[in-house]
């Protein structure tokens, strides 16, 4: 009894240890990735944190008012070996991103890693022709 005891708890701890493990990578529980919007804005700021770097712009809605969007990106440390620099974007770049909405319905999205990148209508980060999820 004692043994089977102690084999129950240590598959308790294992489940909460990966559970958590799981948590963090919520990319399908948040965004719809059945949906790819694309959008036109201009960037407000471009944050190079961890765990992902964030892009913030200013898109038009169809009646012209604006609304302010967030961008999740890959870690800065996936970008950085792919070229990035935390000076890759500043405010006031006209950017056209694709990005996966959210489920909420709120004006956040994941970047579409297989569409590129514009600013000023000139492509600035290649699309990639795999979907790499967020670290």
């Amino acid at each position: 009894m004692k043994g089977k005891l102690g084999v129950l708890a240590g598959v308790g701890v294992f489940l909460m240890v990966c559970g958590t493990l799981f948590a963090h990578h919520g990319t399908g529980i948040s965004y719809d990735e059945t949906k790819e919007v694309t959008l036109t804005g201009t960037v407000t700021g471009f944050r190079w944190n961890n765990p992902h770097a964030q892009l913030y712009f200013d898109v038009k809605d169809e009646s012209g008012k604006v609304v302010p969007w967030a961008a999740e990106l890959n870690s800065p440390g996936v970008l950085s070996r792919e070229g990035w620099t935390r000076n890759k974007f500043k405010a006031g770049d006209v950017l056209t991103i694709t990005v996966n909405p959210s489920k909420a319905g709120t004006p956040v999205g994941n970047t579409v890693r297989s569409k590129p990148i514009l600013v000023g209508g000139k492509e600035v980060v290649a699309g990639r022709a795999e979907r790499t999820t967020v670290d």
